[in-house]
């Protein structure tokens, strides 16, 4: 009896160590897809470039216009952004007013919509950019999917609604690339080197999944429900014009210090312990992802000119990354270990025990919700995040392609030239982290934007302004 039992268990031991083989293995597409590695001489010379001659953003907006806005989300990250462009583009002169709303009560949201504007300003037309979210992506279980929806999907819904109430002629939305990510099955036969789509190309033609256990999240499955009602809601006849962009799998860039980029999570928490350094995937910097809202704004208000002889680009979306091959974390790495003034360091770590503890965790954490919240606490920080989703997320290699946005207007694309690559972008995070290392600060940074309880304080947009 006892032999069968050391049997079944060498078996095991055997077939879990080659799940984590499995879980390490870099697919050929991805390693042609990125050959190149930065190296810590190559981070240096970038990093030194961003303190001497940093890259004018500005300079890669497209042209002002003559329109009142409303940022719905202007206090995050792309929100954030988004506000700042705006303030050096269009409309420092006109100022620019903080209402704290719930996105998810659609009273709440109605009420903001129909603030007063300052006079000169009330009959302009109306453009919305919608950049709001919850990020959840730790769950996918359908029982878990309202808290993400309220969110996700109740607020675009009332948002878009308050918009057209409000007869805004634009609305453009922030989704996400991941929303045509599928998830990855690790328990692979003993055979298999590679879990099935372990390599993915995040493009605007790219196949949604169809089920909801084919997302990788809960997260994504909210998302592509928000999209498709914004794209639907696209009008030309009621001069409604509506589309998104999705940002590549990861956004990142200088923000609000609560913001859930994975280089600020990381300077935040001093590294951590990976299993993904050899993973290879897209991402893209705010200011980018900003450009990129405003430039779909552009399209869509000459497309709406009579005459036009454009393409029409209303009701869909665009994928937008940086204009450089994807990186690995790897990368990630090098650049914050050698550039970082507070202490960093990422220890690598096999990825088959944590997947395994992942899915402990997702159980207790249906018991909790479903069966005992009275009695059982939730789990809380970091270890909440470790459940299977987060494997399917960041275990993936995906590329993303922005082709179609890079096209120009005539053909059908935005004109999207992304002034800053990624390793600029990142070497621009750390010059403004390395600035503030050991210095208290006193509000919440968004870019140039500092967002208060009574307004918004505007510090690096010349001239400075405070509201």
């Amino acid at each position: 009896m006892i032999v069968p039992v050391l049997i079944a268990l060498l078996g095991l031991g055997l077939y879990l160590r080659h799940v984590n083989s499995v879980m390490k293995a870099v697919p050929p597409e991805a390693e042609a897809a990125s050959p190149h590695r930065w190296t810590v001489d190559e981070v240096k010379a970038s990093y030194e470039k961003a303190l001497k001659t940093p890259i004018d953003v500005n300079k890669s907006l497209p042209p002002r216009q003559a329109r009142r806005y409303v940022v719905v989300g202007g206090s995050g990250l792309v929100g954030g952004w988004i506000v700042s462009h705006l303030l050096a583009r269009d409309v420092l002169d006109k100022g620019v007013e903080f209402v704290k709303t719930n996105i998810a009560d659609e009273l709440s949201v109605t009420t903001a919509f129909q603030q007063p504007w300052v006079e000169g300003v009330a009959q302009l037309p109306l453009t919305v950019y919608h950049t709001a979210a919850t990020i959840r992506p730790h769950e996918r279980l359908e029982m878990f999917l309202p808290l993400c929806g309220k969110v996700n999907i109740d607020g675009t819904r009332n948002v878009l609604n308050a918009a057209k109430q409000a007869k805004a002629s634009c609305f453009v939305s922030t989704s996400s690339g991941s929303i045509t990510v599928h998830k990855l099955g690790f328990w692979v036969a003993p055979w298999t080197k590679l879990p099935k789509r372990a390599f993915q190309v995040l493009s605007d033609e790219a196949k949604l999944p169809e089920r909801h256990d084919e997302f990788f999240g809960n997260y994504a499955v909210t998302k592509v429900e928000a999209e498709r009602m914004v794209r639907a809601a696209d009008d030309p006849s009621s001069n409604f014009r509506t589309g998104c962009i999705r940002p590549a799998n990861g956004i990142y860039g200088i923000g609000n210090d609560a913001s859930m980029t994975i280089t600020g999570v990381y300077l935040r928490k001093q590294g951590s312990p990976t299993w993904v350094r050899p993973v290879i995937q897209s991402f893209v910097n705010a200011e980018n992802v900003s450009i990129a809202h405003l430039l779909y704004e552009q399209r869509l208000l000459e497309q709406s000119q009579p005459g036009s002889t454009l393409p029409n680009t209303g009701g869909q979306s665009f994928v937008v990354t940086d204009p450089n091959p994807a990186i690995s974390f790897s990368d990630i790495y090098t650049l914050l270990e050698t550039l970082s003034k507070t202490p960093v360091s990422f220890p690598t770590i096999p990825p088959m025990p944590l997947l395994l503890l992942a899915y402990l965790i997702e159980f207790y954490s249906v018991i909790q919700f479903k069966y005992l919240p009275w009695l059982l606490p939730k789990i809380q920080g970091d270890l909440n995040q470790i459940q299977p989703p987060l494997f399917s997320i960041s275990d993936v290699f995906c590329v993303a392609d922005d082709t179609r946005a890079k096209k120009a207007p005539e053909l059908g694309g935005l004109g999207y030239n992304p002034p800053l690559t990624t390793l600029e972008g990142m070497c621009k995070q750390l010059v403004d982290w390395n600035s503030k290392a050991g210095k208290a600060n006193t509000v919440e940074k968004i870019g140039p934007v500092a967002v208060r309880e009574n307004g918004v304080d505007v510090n690096l947009v010349s001239p400075e302004v405070k509201i």
